[in-house]
């Protein structure tokens, strides 16, 4: 794991991108140059093997597109990508960050809890994440950032 960097998106990143969110299941649909560059890639080399996402809705950010290409899963890459949004959200102001996924216990490990979506602050679910692109069935999820 000492050869995978993590370091911001780059323009030339986007196709290695969205190759990996599609073969992960996750959308790319909504994904826009400004919100593109909110996002950390994970690098093996010159292989993208990860990415996580940041939406910004004011003091509020929705974590997003948190994704391990299948070989290194299991070996901390995920929670490196969810520590180091973190951090960012944190340096951009960010308060707290709302979550939708299908793999809660994962994020419960990062102390992420699971919240009623009708908790959800207007701008997270005004996002096309929350009210189009991820089904009802996800999970959502909090955690206060200190």
């Amino acid at each position: 794991m000492d050869n995978v960097r993590i370091v911001p998106f780059r323009v030339e990143d986007r196709g290695e991108l969205e190759v990996l969110l599609k073969m992960s299941g996750l959308p790319t649909e909504d994904l826009t140059p400004a919100m593109l560059a909110d996002f950390l890639v994970a690098r093996q080399g010159t292989v993208l093997v990860g990415a996580a996402g940041l939406e910004r809705h004011a003091k509020d950010g929705l974590l997003r597109s948190v994704v391990v290409d299948k070989p290194l899963r299991g070996t901390g890459l995920g929670r490196r990508l969810v520590y180091a949004m973190e951090d960012r959200a944190r340096g951009r102001g960010l308060r707290q960050l709302f979550l939708l996924t299908t793999v809660d216990d994962f994020f419960r490990l990062l102390g992420y809890l699971p919240l009623g979506r009708d908790a959800a602050p207007p701008g997270i679910r005004n996002s096309r994440q929350f009210g189009e692109l991820c089904p009802s069935s996800t999970v959502f999820m909090t955690k206060r950032l200190k």
